[in-house]
């Protein structure tokens, strides 16, 4: 098979205590990147001098300032419209690779002619510093996962504990495909463009499937483990945004005479509706506002739906915990 080359998008904005770790990963890969391309979305810290820096020493690093801060999908945006490979591949500035990644990703790709292909992730506990397991159970996975417009919705309904949410894959790109389709993230959307670019391309009939292999480290916003914040990660997920877009999505031209995605993606917001409403009752608990908190749970179904797969996840959790211990 003919070499492909790979361009590695990595927007940033404010990141100087992590970009580095993510631009080396990169670096590091067997099948090293034609191009990295980190979009400093006008950092007010130290990040555009730090990739300056290493970019000074590599040079497949390329550094592109933005005038003024945009947002992520913008800083995506202008990566992808500085690429030349063959591939793309994006790199949130808080994650990173191991270093078989792209070798893995591109060789399963080209084998079997897909337009997407993601691999399974390990999340990570910044907090903790601490592996805390793949996020895709791998028996879902098997030996390859393929995906439709349906598959793809059904497995981003809600991000509870424990549940799969495929909206969080980073899948390489097949730059002829994304520029045939005129694939973009949406600009005005800060929480869920991952999953609007995802499902764009897929009713684009995009070839789309997801490999067993776990070569990305995805930095949680909220550590598994710890029970705390990362640092290297602001942004709070907007449940009522994300709700708001997938019905706009829902009643839009990308499910024209589709009924059946449609329906799901009305069922995903109803989720979402449901889990802002849960996280609303646990946080009222955590804060000592029992009335509250007793409020929620006796008055809306949804909160105590939740609350019995939040509790179920946590015996299966404790449960697995238990058996692996006494192994």
């Amino acid at each position: 098979m003919m070499s492909k080359s790979v361009s590695v998008i990595i927007p940033a904005f404010n990141v100087a205590s992590c970009i580095s770790t993510a631009i080396h990963s990169a670096l590091s890969q067997t099948l090293a990147p034609l191009e990295i391309i980190v979009v400093d979305d006008a950092s007010t810290d130290a990040t555009g001098s730090i990739v300056a820096d290493i970019a000074k020493d590599h040079r497949s690093g390329r550094l592109i300032q933005m005038p003024q801060n945009r947002g992520a999908a913008a800083a995506r945006n202008v990566g992808l419209d500085h690429c030349s490979s063959d591939w793309i591949a994006i790199l949130d500035s808080d994650d990173r690779y191991l270093p078989r990644r792209l070798e893995y990703l591109v060789a399963a790709a080209e084998e079997a002619g897909l337009d997407l292909a993601a691999d399974n992730f390990y999340n990570y506990d910044a907090f903790a510093d601490q592996m805390v397991g793949v996020a895709i159970p791998p028996e879902m996975i098997g030996t390859c996962l393929p995906l439709d417009r349906y598959a793809f919705v059904r497995n981003c309904m809600t991000n509870m504990a424990g549940a799969t949410d495929l909206g969080l894959l980073k899948p390489i790109l097949r730059r002829s495909f994304v520029e045939q389709v005129g694939l973009r993230y949406r600009e005005d959307v800060r929480h869920g463009e991952d999953f609007i670019f995802y499902l764009t391309a897929l009713v684009h009939r995009a070839k789309f499937a997801v490999f067993p292999g776990a070569y990305y480290v995805y930095t949680q916003r909220l550590g598994s483990v710890s029970g705390r914040h990362s640092a290297l990660t602001r942004t709070r997920v907007d449940l009522s945004e994300v709700e708001a877009v997938s019905r706009q999505i829902a009643s839009s031209q990308l499910t024209d005479d589709d009924p059946q995605l449609a329906h799901l993606l009305n069922l995903r917001a109803d989720r979402m509706r449901a889990a802002k409403k849960f996280f609303a009752f646990r946080t009222a608990v955590t804060e000592g506002h029992w009335i509250q908190a007793a409020h929620h749970a006796l008055a809306d179904k949804d909160v105590r739906s939740c609350a019995s797969q939040a509790l179920g996840y946590k015996f299966k959790k404790r449960w697995r915990s238990l058996v692996d211990g006494s192994e």
